[in-house]
C-alpha cells in the first residue's frame, strides 16, 4: 500500500493525505497501479474531467471502479455503462440460437399457451437516445426477448465490442416480431391465398361455361 501511495506522489504530484485518501478508498486491491495509471491517463485524453489533480483522480477511479468491477457485479450499473459507452453505435453481435426464451400468449377462450423462441441473428446497439435497440436505431421492446438478451449480455461481456463486421446471416430477422405482428402477417397471407385461390375458381367456372355452349 505504501508503494501505491509514493508512485501517486511521485508520478501525479499530488500529496500524501491525497495520495492516501485514494489509495484507502479505490486502489486498495489493486494488483497493478501503473495499469490504472495508464487508465487514468487515457480517460484524460479522451473525457474533458474539469479540477484537480485530486479531483481528477478521484473521478477516474469511479471510472475505473464501474469498468472493471461493478459493471460484472450489478445489472444496473452495466445496462447505464454500456448505453454510456456504446452511445450511437453497436455493442454486440447475437447469433442465432445463442439463448432459448419464453412467453405467455393469448390463443382465445382466455387461454395462454407458452411459446419457446430462440435468439436470433442480430447486432444489438445502442441508439442516439441511449437505448438498446436494432441496427436502424429501432429500440427494442420492453419485452421476454429484450430481458433475456440483457441477461445473456450481462454473462457475456466479453463479446462486447467483438465481431461487430462480420456479416449478419442471410436468413437473419430484422427485428423479433409481437404475437400480433405474427398474426397480422399470417392474415395478409391468408387473404393473399384465398384471393389467388378465388381467381382461379372464377376462371374454372367460366371455362365450363364456355363449354356447355359449346356442346
Amino acid at each position: 500500500m505504501q508503494e501505491k501511495i509514493q508512485i501517486l506522489i511521485d508520478l501525479l504530484e499530488i500529496n500524501k493525505a491525497q495520495a492516501t485518501d485514494i489509495v484507502g478508498r479505490y486502489l486498495k486491491n489493486a494488483k497493478d497501479i501503473h495499469s490504472f495509471l495508464d487508465f487514468y491517463f487515457e480517460t484524460l485524453e479522451k473525457e474533458n474531467i474539469i479540477g484537480t489533480t485530486y479531483e481528477k483522480l478521484r473521478m477516474v477511479c469511479k471510472k475505473a471502479e464501474i469498468e472493471f468491477k461493478k459493471r460484472f457485479e450489478d445489472k444496473e450499473i452495466f445496462l447505464e455503462w454500456l448505453c454510456n459507452k456504446y452511445k450511437n453505435q453497436a455493442c454486440f453481435r447475437l447469433h442465432e440460437g445463442d439463448f432459448e426464451y419464453s412467453y405467455f400468449a393469448s390463443c382465445g377462450n382466455g387461454k395462454k399457451i407458452k411459446i419457446k423462441q430462440k435468439s436470433i441473428d442480430i447486432l444489438v446497439c445502442v441508439n442516439a437516445f441511449k437505448q438498446i435497440s436494432y441496427k436502424n436505431g429501432e429500440p427494442l421492446e420492453n419485452n421476454e426477448f429484450k430481458e433475456a438478451l440483457l441477461e445473456f449480455i450481462f454473462k457475456n461481456q466479453d463479446r462486447i465490442g467483438k465481431n461487430l463486421n462480420i456479416p449478419l446471416s442471410v436468413k437473419k430477422i430484422e427485428k423479433v416480431l409481437s404475437l400480433e405482428e405474427k398474426r397480422e402477417i399470417e392474415k395478409i397471407e391468408e387473404t393473399k391465398l384465398f384471393n389467388e385461390n378465388k381467381d382461379r375458381f372464377e376462371i374454372f367456372i367460366k371455362s365450363k361455361k364456355a363449354l356447355k355452349k359449346i356442346s
